[in-house]
């Protein structure tokens, strides 16, 4: 079913799907595992995952060994696994994401460093789900003000959260 999906949208000339993955509340549907291998055998097509995989009731830290099939991790291990690097055809989206994450500093830059190494600055994609949360302004303030450490760039590998980065991700991208 999913490749007859995927052949309809190139037929259709929209060759852009967006998938609900993440926020799943344990369901086995949402994890973003599958991301990697479709994006890898249709590099014609984007692929916007939603929410990039989070989960709320998971804190966020760095990618490791340990922790590559938990949260927005799950996203990135299907990607590496699939050879499907930075900038390629999977964009992460921050919908709720941010919102849960914004008020936590540590973490916050962990959800941004990672998506921004390893989905790429030029597709982390910016969400509100603000139907739910209403105006997003107060989501968009912090992410303009917020900073990634130096000590989290060097540690992890994570870029400066730039200026032109943060335009990116706010609606440039």
């Amino acid at each position: 079913m999913g490749e007859r999906f995927i052949q309809h949208a190139r037929d259709l000339g929209v060759p852009t799907i967006c998938i609900h993955k993440g926020l799943s509340g344990g369901s086995r549907y949402s994890s973003p595992a599958d991301v990697g291998p479709a994006a890898a055998a249709h590099p014609d097509v984007r692929f916007v995952i939603y929410h990039s995989g989070h989960e709320a009731d998971l804190v966020e830290g760095p990618y490791t060994r340990a922790t590559a099939n938990s949260g927005i991790n799950r996203l990135i291990t299907s990607m590496r696994r699939a050879g499907v690097g930075p900038n390629e055809n999977v964009y992460a989206e921050l919908g709720s994401t941010w919102r849960n994450v914004m008020r936590s500093p540590d973490e916050a830059a962990h959800v941004l460093g990672k998506l921004l190494r390893y989905v790429g600055e030029d597709n982390v994609v910016w969400g509100t789900d603000c139907l739910f949360y209403g105006s997003p302004q107060p989501q968009i303030q912090a992410l303009r003000a917020f900073h990634i450490s130096g000590e989290l760039q060097e540690r992890y590998g994570y870029p400066k959260l730039t200026r032109e980065i943060k335009a990116k991700i706010i609606g440039l991208n």
